[in-house]
């Protein structure tokens, strides 16, 4: 089996499962209460797959998590760009007339 190694995925993974644990939820309930298969669940705390962004909203508001709080997790975007040979787009050069 595969497992994501991607390091900010992991890190939302992580923290859902985190909440998950510490609100004590039910994956079943959780899963019902997303609207999406608790196998999806499974393999997002267990890094397995890494889900389509609405799939993530669906769970993280199931689970009582505010998107933009998912989003915005303590992470080093920094050297996760330097890593993944991520450059920051310029806007296009325009001519003057």
């Amino acid at each position: 089996m595969k497992y994501i190694d991607d390091k900010y995925f992991i890190a939302i993974a992580d923290y859902i499962k985190l909440v998950i644990e510490e609100k004590d939820i039910d994956i079943a309930d959780l899963a019902a209460a997303a609207n999406v298969d608790r196998k999806q669940i499974y393999r997002l705390i267990n890094k397995e797959n890494i889900p389509k962004l609405s799939t993530l909203v669906r769970i993280s508001l199931a689970a009582g998590i505010e998107p933009q709080i998912l989003f915005a997790l303590k992470f080093d975007f920094a050297i996760y760009m330097k890593e993944n040979n991520i450059l920051k787009a310029e806007p296009r050069k325009t001519k003057k007339s």
